[in-house]
């Protein structure tokens, strides 16, 4: 049976709900040992970090996102970028 990342990472618990397909098409171009990656890291992290973790385990979604924010206004990274056009 052919690697699926996808189901690596929902197994290790890093993936769950729907993707999208760009999304999937994404996961389907990592190797195993770039997956390997990424769990080892997300363990490492919450066991360097476990407060994180445990605040981040009921993060949904980002917070402005739940107050009807509008994306594009909040995102900065045309003030980052230095492009001074905060559409960027």
């Amino acid at each position: 049976m052919a690697f699926n990342a996808a189901d690596a990472l929902r197994e290790a618990g890093i993936l769950s709900g729907p993707m999208t397909p760009e999304v999937e098409e994404f996961f389907s171009t990592l190797s195993e040992s770039e997956t390997q990656v990424l769990i080892s890291t997300r363990n490492r992290l919450a066991a360097v970090l476990p407060d994180v973790v445990a605040h981040s385990a009921t993060w949904a979604k980002p917070e402005a996102s739940e107050q009807d924010f509008d994306a594009a206004m909040l995102c900065m990274c045309g003030a980052w970028s230095g492009s001074g056009n905060a559409q960027n």
